[in-house]
């Protein structure tokens, strides 16, 4: 950590700090210093890694485009013998 500090603050979801406190008091670990460590982490790969490599936690769509998923899934063909073979390994 830098010697200078300062506070910062954040809008968070209820569940998101709910998954910090536990994760914070089960491994006897600071909240500080674990927000600290994620977020340098967090730059550290936005700046080391290519754009198109970054997988978002979230991934947000439209009411319109979940509803075209949705009906994909709904509808899927089965597996062609060529995409067997690929998850397979062969």
């Amino acid at each position: 950590m830098a010697t200078g500090v300062s506070q910062v603050s954040a809008v968070i979801a209820d569940t998101t700090r709910e998954r910090l406190e536990r994760f914070a008091r089960q491994h006897g670990v600071k909240k500080s210093h674990l927000i600290e460590t994620a977020i340098l982490h967090h730059l550290a790969a936005l700046e080391e890694l290519p754009a198109d490599v970054v997988v978002p936690p979230v991934i947000e769509l439209s009411r319109a485009v979940g509803e075209d998923v949705v009906r994909r899934i709904e509808r899927a063909e089965p597996p062609t013998p060529a995409m067997k073979a690929l998850f397979d390994g062969d």
